[in-house]
């Protein structure tokens, strides 16, 4: 008959293959047999992979206090710096992670400097330090982990250096070191809790620095990873980070697809991080023009930094400036120096100071934006900067703005058709329109052409807008019937076959009020002017 310690090496056997269900089994059994600290803490393993998150942290917080009152303090100091960290994935809660931390200093204090110290110094500073702080301590820690030959620790410390690095705008550094801390996570020798955060640091890395290559290629590594080694919190990372890359590509629908799914994935367990899904869902649903849904997906979440962007595009896009400018530069001045996760907010803040016409201010935020676009090295940021100081330049009316809408499309070479390089051709569009008019009506039918792909509906409109203020109507666009409702569709198709609102009110048996709703409905989904553009759409749709 198997003994306690039988079911142990098997659930640590269990652990190490990625087989949760098995190393829970195991484990539970251990306990049932004979209670112990090792056994919990195990479970407590187990059940975390397994996104048992609240059961997963009363299992290892039993194993703190068993090992503790063994006097097995750097276990019970190793398990409290984890729980540590978790109160903030867990809810946000910063008091519960500081004093955390402070008993794990505590149990350290009197113990001989090693290994274990070297993890709390590391950990503590991914949380609390500064990106320059951070990054001193990382690499402090390199030492500590070559003298005590510890690979998860150095690891990790090469990860922490290169997200702070990489925050710091020192890009070409930054990846240098988390393309080492992959290499030595998937070569064997750590374990799975490394490699796991480890992809996560190396993802948002890319996120920040804007490289939407690296970041694609890097969440299908990610994905298949995850996939291959049952690592639920891993996939849902993925999905949020590729998610954020969608978004930013204007492919919005697969960006709906993945961050739902996200969130979806973080409600049984890490509610912090579903958060973060769920403001980049917000930010999305902006870009959409569903206003009302990005503000109550909001409601609450305003003291969070995350949501900083996604407030300040809401209250941009409905015109209120001045509450725009101040979400925006209340957290850029509120920040420790310039850093390059605040790219987005400064590009936004140049879009909000042309808005009131403020030349200065906009000129002011668009070479700190150059100078963090320079240090990235990313061909998307280099772009943004150029697209913002081409606008502020059409608004001089300083002819030099061509050369930075040519160079922002360059850049953007291998995503021709994002969102980014529609808005560069449609200042084309505007910047030629009194001197070049074929010029501005060929580059403004280009933006259009992706602003409809997209679904940039206000985008389009504005495009559409200008063609007919030059003369020459939009063309006739791709539509597509996808967010229509079964009814609406059913109307579209009586419509298309020339019958009034009355004669399909009584042919569906509802009010002609009811169908004048529908068909303004349809006309605002399909984006068309008449009845009779809706008409031949449907008939070309063959509905």
């Amino acid at each position: 008959m198997p003994t306690p310690t039988d079911f142990l090496d098997q659930g640590q056997h269990a652990l190490a293959s990625a087989e949760w269900d098995t190393a829970r089994e195991s484990f539970e059994r251990a306990l049932e047999q004979q209670p112990s600290p090792e056994a919990h803490d195990g479970l407590g393993l187990a059940l975390w992979w397994l996104n048992d998150i609240r059961a997963s942290h009363h299992q290892r917080t039993l194993a703190f206090q068993q090992f503790k009152k063994s006097g097995d303090t750097k276990r019970a100091a190793m398990i409290a710096m984890w729980l540590a960290r978790e109160q903030v994935f867990l809810s946000g809660n910063v008091n519960a992670m500081k004093g955390w931390f402070a008993r794990a200093e505590r149990l350290l204090a009197d113990e001989p400097r090693g290994v274990e110290h070297a993890w709390f110094q590391l950990l503590r500073a991914s949380l609390l330090a500064s990106p320059q702080d951070l990054e001193n301590i990382a690499q402090e820690t390199l030492g500590d982990a070559h003298a005590f030959h510890e690979d998860d620790l150095e690891t990790m410390a090469l990860a922490f250096s290169g997200i702070a690095r990489v925050t710091l705008g020192h890009v070409e550094q930054g990846m240098a070191d988390l393309d080492e801390a992959m290499t030595a996570a998937l070569g064997g020798g750590v374990n799975l809790t490394t490699v796991s955060e480890t992809f996560c640091l190396l993802l948002s890395a890319c996120d920040i620095a804007g490289d939407l290559g690296r970041t694609e290629q890097w969440c299908r590594t990610a994905r298949e990873y995850a996939e291959q080694n049952h690592f639920p919190f891993l996939a849902a990372t993925c999905r949020e980070t590729y998610g954020g890359l969608l978004t930013a590509l204007g492919r919005w629908n697969d960006a709906e697809q993945e961050l739902s799914e996200a969130i979806r994935a973080f409600e049984q367990g890490h509610y912090a991080l579903r958060v973060q899904a769920v403001i980049k869902l917000a930010d999305l649903r902006v870009w959409q023009g569903r206003l009302e849904e990005a503000e109550a997906l909001l409601a609450g979440l305003e003291d969070l930094g995350a949501s900083t962007l996604p407030m300040a595009r809401l209250a941009y896009t409905r015109g209120d400036y001045t509450s725009a400018r101040a979400i925006l530069t209340q957290a850029l001045d509120s920040a420790n120096g310039l850093t390059l996760d605040q790219a987005p907010l400064l590009r936004l803040l140049v879009d909000v100071s042309l808005a009131t016409n403020d030349i200065d201010a906009a000129t002011l935020r668009v070479a700190q934006l150059e100078e963090l676009a320079n240090a990235s090295n990313s061909e998307v940021l280099r772009a943004n900067a150029d697209l913002a100081r081409g606008q502020i330049l059409r608004a001089q009316r300083n002819a030099d703005a061509a050369h930075y809408f040519s160079s922002a499309l360059y850049r953007l070479n291998a995503f021709d058709q994002s969102l980014l390089a529609a808005r560069a051709r449609f200042e084309m569009a505007q910047l030629t329109r009194d001197n070049d008019r074929a010029a501005a009506l060929t580059w403004a039918r280009a933006a259009l052409a992706s602003f409809e792909r997209l679904g940039a509906k206000q985008d389009a409109a504005r495009v559409s807008e200008f063609l007919r203020s030059i003369g020459a109507p939009p063309r006739a666009v791709t539509r597509s019937t996808a967010d229509l409702t079964i009814r609406e569709r059913e109307v579209l198709n009586l419509l298309a076959h020339g019958l009034s609102n009355r004669e399909i009110a009584e042919r569906l048996v509802v009010s002609p009020k009811t169908v004048e709703h529908h068909v303004t409905q349809i006309l605002s989904k399909l984006g068309a002017r008449s009845r009779a553009e809706a008409a031949a759409f449907a008939a070309r749709m063959d509905l």
